[in-house]
């Protein structure tokens, strides 16, 4: 029993290998291949289409050609009849025409044929014969147009722009002279063209666009507006935004010079398209700044500026002037020569210093005895006469009498409530002649701290006769 179960399936498994190979030899035993003659046809005329049978097997094969939906609604037969059946050698090909022709009146549309091709080999083949059904006058299309637009979205209006429009004709609709309008706030972007779209084909129009390069930067929206006929048929919008630009100012001088003195104007150009507002430099040398009014002046990495700080709206223009006048300078030394006269003429000819050391001092430090000694000198080049050295002693000291009073004896010592006054006097003093006269004091009480010594008095008379004094600096000494 077992053996006998072998054996079937042995003989179950060599059938069906012997089926596949037979499929597989009958699968490749034909090609086809339909080619349309005239599948585009108006209501009361014939389709025609080529199919082309290769036997692709070694040997003749027989091919019958049918149509099941020949006599429903269509008449679908070989032309001629006879080659409803056709022989064809191992190899070889052979062309079957085939007429379609609808029997009702078929809505427009498209109509998929169903023709089989068997042969006799047991191999089928089903293949589709498309027909295109036009009505007998043409239809009125309502324009279906598919639009595309191609630009940058953010615009800088210094710079050129490209717009591509790809269009694209959606149905048989002929449309010619088609009006395309560009619409927006932007005058630069209003243009007008027109085209003609033939049916069901595609076409490129492009727009060149030269921006404003002031305009305001913000979001706008471009209206591409399509008119065929005098009638709007498409819009489409596109937004942009124009970008902000925000350039150095251009600046421009312009001078103007009338005997050292430079008037210079400042121009500043904003070729932005925002409000901007920046500092315009203008370099100039330490002198220059010395005596230049009109602006604020900065010191950078050692370079001197003068500076404004200038608010300017898009494509706005200022002006700014700055004066560097050098007469200040010949003014300022015109007055120096002056002053310096001035001073010269009331300067003292007579230069007088009072200076006074300790020569005596007790065991606890006060002072005692004090030397005080004048410097009286004649600073001109010529004499100076009738001179009178006046010195005036606190009433805590005495001039000492008894001592040697230097180079020069008093004219006259007076005794006054404010102290004693010691005077001298000079017929004379030569030009640049240098007189020291020097004399003692003595205390009456132990000085302890400071003594002051007040100023001394030189009287003199001036080639005019006139009456001039000169006087020492104060002295103090610390006990």
């Amino acid at each position: 029993m077992k053996v006998g179960n072998v054996q079937w399936n042995k003989r179950y498994f060599l059938l069906m290998a012997a089926m596949l190979l037979l499929l597989a030899i009958v699968a490749h035993a034909s090609e086809i291949e339909v080619i349309p003659l005239d599948n585009d046809i108006k209501v009361g005329e014939k389709a025609s289409f080529q199919i082309k049978i290769t036997n692709a097997a070694d040997q003749t094969q027989r091919y019958s050609i049918y149509s099941l939906q020949s006599g429903q609604g269509w008449n679908v037969d070989p032309s001629p009849l006879k080659d409803k059946i056709v022989e064809i050698a191992p190899g070889k090909s052979y062309v079957v025409k085939i007429i379609a022709e609808p029997l009702e009146a078929f809505n427009p549309g498209i109509y998929p044929i169903s023709v089989t091709i068997e042969s006799d080999l047991g191999e089928e083949q089903v293949v589709k014969l498309k027909i295109y059904l036009s009505p007998e006058n043409p239809p009125d299309y309502i324009p279906f147009i598919k639009a595309t637009v191609d630009m940058d979205e953010k615009i800088s209006p210094r710079e050129s722009l490209s717009i591509k429009l790809f269009l694209e004709n959606k149905n048989p609709l002929n449309l010619e002279d088609l009006r395309i309008r560009i619409q927006s706030d932007i005058p630069e972007f209003e243009k007008d063209v027109t085209v003609d779209l033939p049916p069901l084909e595609k076409k490129t129009v492009e727009f060149a666009i030269t921006p404003n390069e002031f305009q305001q930067p913000k979001e706008y929206v471009l209206f591409f507006v399509f008119e065929r006929n005098g009638e709007q048929v498409k819009v489409i919008e596109q937004k942009i935004e124009v970008l902000p630009l925000l350039p150095a100012f251009t600046v421009t001088t312009s001078e103007e010079s009338v005997f050292l003195k430079k008037s210079t104007t400042v121009e500043a150009w904003n070729e932005g398209n925002v409000l901007n507002t920046q500092a315009v430099k203008i370099p100039v040398s330490f002198w220059q700044s010395l005596f230049t009014t009109g602006a604020k002046k900065i010191k950078e990495n050692g370079q001197r500026y003068l500076t404004w700080e200038l608010p300017l709206d898009a494509n706005e223009k200022t002006t700014v002037v700055y004066v560097t006048n050098y007469r200040l300078f010949i003014y300022l030394f015109i007055l120096l020569l002056i002053f310096a006269g001035f001073y010269a003429y009331v300067q003292s000819p007579v230069f007088v210093q009072k200076t006074a050391v300790t020569t005596k001092s007790d065991e606890e430090g006060t002072l005692s005895e004090i030397k005080v000694t004048l410097e009286v000198k004649n600073k001109r080049t010529t004499p100076i006469k009738q001179l009178s050295i006046i010195d005036q002693v606190p009433a805590i000291a005495n001039v000492e009498k008894s001592l040697q009073l230097g180079t020069l004896r008093p004219q006259e010592i007076k005794h006054t409530k404010q102290g004693t006054k010691v005077i001298w006097t000079l017929a004379e003093l030569d030009a640049q002649e240098h007189r020291l006269i020097t004399y003692k004091v003595k205390a009456k009480l132990n000085i302890l701290g400071t003594f002051s010594l007040p100023r001394a008095t030189v009287e003199y008379t001036t080639k005019s006769g006139k009456k001039r004094k000169a006087y020492s600096n104060l002295f103090s000494l610390n006990a």
